[in-house]
């Protein structure tokens, strides 16, 4: 991953005299993990992370917040103190543009369900294979994809890129059409072309947008998802389709929680 890390009752309507209702800001996405919340932070290109003291006080003040996995007394979070400090909180976060005042759609930038991770997943390339043969507009398509991919990490904010792939699936969006074969020979030729343009090791943001973007070609949006693990701390791209993983296989992100499906 390109992206740095950084350390780690209802009060949304008033918070030690706040009138106002507080929501995440566009360019932030968050996911709740077992030891507490994590915030992708695309305009800095970083994540922040915050304790599970802090993820409850956060749910019990942010509507938006997702609210933590495990159990917790929520009677906690409504007393002087813990209003006093979620103020704070909310004030600092806020001032870092992270908090916004007012109400948004922000469904789409909060994590899936815990059970999001939780299937039977399918591995393409791996469990199913279709060989097809390599033709001249495959390469052409494979070389502008890695270098739209490359140029929009390397010179664009990430938040534009992000957007940039949202907008793209939503308008241009014709999946219904697509057969599982039909993909399953894209991301084999697709695999046969990238060891000639770099290396995946250690190379997952590229690897995956990439891939997005050669799919795109041929009228295909899978999903795009960004991941996090903690203890060790870690931070994984990939690519899928429903319960199929196009560039990667269940052992690479059973840990990840998503943070960002685009």
């Amino acid at each position: 991953m390109r992206i740095r890390s950084s350390a780690i009752p209802e009060m949304n309507s008033m918070i030690d005299g706040w009138d106002m209702t507080l929501t995440i800001a566009p360019h932030v996405h968050v996911c709740v993990t077992a030891e507490g919340s994590v915030l992708l932070d695309l305009k800095r290109d970083k994540y922040l992370g915050l304790g599970r003291e802090d993820t409850e006080l956060l749910a019990a003040a942010i509507s938006a917040w997702p609210r933590p996995r495990w159990d917790y007394p929520e009677s906690r979070s409504s007393s002087a103190a813990a209003v006093s400090k979620a103020d704070a909180l909310c004030r600092t976060l806020a001032a870092d543009e992270l908090l916004l005042k007012g109400k948004g759609d922000c469904g789409y930038r909060v994590a899936p369900s815990v059970d999001y991770m939780k299937r039977d997943w399918i591995s393409i390339g791996d469990e199913i294979e279709v060989d097809a043969d390599v033709t001249p507009k495959h390469i052409a398509n494979f070389m502008t994809a890695f270098t739209l991919a490359r140029c929009s990490l390397a010179w664009r904010q990430f938040w534009f890129t992000v957007e940039t792939a949202r907008l793209n699936k939503t308008e241009r969006n014709t999946n219904a059409h697509v057969a599982l074969e039909e993909v399953a020979a894209l991301v084999g030729v697709f695999r046969r072309l990238r060891p000639f343009a770099f290396a995946a090791e250690g190379r997952c943001l590229l690897h995956a947008l990439t891939l997005i973007k050669f799919l795109s070609r041929y009228g295909f949006y899978p999903d795009w998802v960004i991941g996090v693990a903690m203890r060790p701390w870690a931070a994984h791209s990939w690519v899928q389709w429903g319960d199929c993983l196009l560039d990667t296989n269940p052992e690479k992100v059973c840990r990840f929680t998503p943070i960002l499906v685009v």
